[in-house]
């Protein structure tokens, strides 16, 4: 860091070694980078370090979301010794040169990478001022685009995100990409994985908030398609059940093999190699074509996802209204339990129903709260202590909502057996 201060030429080539660093495959070569980024940066006065802050700034920025826990808190750690409160200025002077190494790490082989990246994009549009953003925002929203269809899930909800941020932020910029954004976000929303399915949820509801109608007719009409997919769930909802049953084969790679000698090193414990990037996995096709380490979504998971998006959407008044008489398909579908992880998908429904009915208010949907009852006593005699949990904290929000006389004098009216169950979940809040 001294020789820098007395000689540009030094400077530059440290800056040159430190930004391949921080841009390493392996985790400990990026720790490394990142110790020696902050040495160099802070062994320069203030005034002297702007020369080298366009190459070693962006790659910074995006460790600040790396997955290696290490590297992210020294990178953060290091983020507010160079800026305390000025972090978001730096972002906006070097836009020129964060966003092509954003879109490029967008694109690397390394699936953590391609995550963080994204991480980074969904920043841009949410803590930085649009104004400066707003330019780049295609050329972002193209990026994006490509980590939608990855192989790796928290690539796809990651980018996912980033596309429900900059939807809301740049409407008028993003409504170019709508027709291409909605189908990808239905695929996300029907996602196997539960956090993908969320990230989906939120991202669409805020969509339906920056457009409203006639997006938000297609949006409620698709939610009403999925609610009903659990009827069409087999018996057999087995993760992998479509995996061959067939004994694997199994062998030693040979010395020599040229599939294993000069190859690109990952950290170990990385995906990398095997998790291929949006568009460029071997076989990539259009849409989902690409996912070939994704299973095809079970119906039960398709319902699952609406639960979680008709939440969303029970916070934006344009469709409120429409939502109501859907209320009964999702009191249909707890009493769907043919298959084996019927349980997944009630314990969804009851951690969802409380604020479902508060957004669309007690007198709306009195009607429908006794369909429940059913549900939830089997909930609260289940053995699986997540559903349990989840049907006992939906009764004592229901508790909450219409007081505990009247919701004991609506339980006792459906089944009055069930109130020996309700007092032993919460006695304190309904008394016998």
């Amino acid at each position: 860091a001294v020789v820098s201060t007395q000689s540009g030429h030094y400077g530059r080539g440290f800056a040159d070694v430190l930004e391949r660093g921080l841009s390493d495959n392996w985790s400990q070569v990026r720790m490394a980078a990142c110790c020696a980024t902050r040495a160099f940066l802070l062994g320069i006065p203030v005034a002297g370090r702007d020369e080298f802050y366009p190459q070693i700034l962006p790659p910074l920025c995006l460790n600040r979301y790396y997955i290696a826990e290490g590297v992210r808190i020294h990178c953060q750690t290091t983020w507010r010794m160079l800026f305390s409160v000025t972090g978001v200025k730096a972002v906006e002077l070097h836009l020129n040169s964060i966003v092509p190494f954003y879109i490029l790490q967008s694109e690397a082989d390394n699936h953590a990478v391609r995550e963080a990246a994204c991480a980074c994009i969904a920043e841009l549009a949410t803590k930085v001022g649009s104004d400066p953003v707003r330019v780049h925002v295609p050329t972002l929203i193209q990026g994006l685009l490509v980590c939608f269809e990855d192989d790796s899930w928290p690539v796809r909800d990651a980018a996912c995100t980033a596309c429900g941020n900059f939807v809301s932020v740049f409407a008028e910029e993003c409504r170019a990409y709508i027709d291409r954004l909605m189908p990808l976000f239905y695929m996300n929303l029907e996602d196997n994985i539960p956090s993908v399915r969320q990230g989906a949820a939120i991202a669409i509801s805020n969509i339906v908030r920056a457009y409203l109608s006639p997006l938000s007719n297609d949006v409620v009409a698709k939610l009403s398609e999925l609610l009903d997919a659990v009827d069409g769930q087999e018996d057999d909802s087995t993760l992998y059940s479509d995996l061959s049953k067939k004994p694997a084969v199994f062998g030693v790679a040979m010395a020599d093999d040229p599939a294993h000698t000069n190859q690109v090193m990952y950290s170990c414990g990385s995906l990398a190699p095997k998790m291929g990037r949006g568009g460029k996995a071997l076989g990539a096709g259009g849409c989902s074509a690409s996912h070939h380490f994704k299973r095809p979504s079970q119906p039960w998971e398709r319902t699952d996802g609406a639960v979680r998006l008709f939440m969303e959407l029970s916070d934006v008044n344009d469709t409120k209204s429409d939502l109501l008489p859907m209320v009964r398909k999702i009191s249909s579908a707890t009493r769907k339990r043919n298959f084996e992880h019927h349980k997944h998908l009630l314990e969804t429904i009851y951690k969802c129903i409380p604020m479902i009915f508060r957004r669309l208010t007690k007198i709306k949907i009195k009607p429908f709260i006794n369909d429940f009852f059913d549900g939830l006593f089997y909930g609260l005699k289940s053995d699986n202590n997540l559903l349990k949990a989840a049907s006992v904290e939906c009764l004592q929000s229901l508790s909450l909502l219409l007081g505990p006389n009247i919701l004991k004098g609506r339980i006792e009216m459906t089944d009055y057996n069930m109130m020996l169950y309700v007092q032993d979940a919460f006695p304190e809040t309904i008394d016998m």
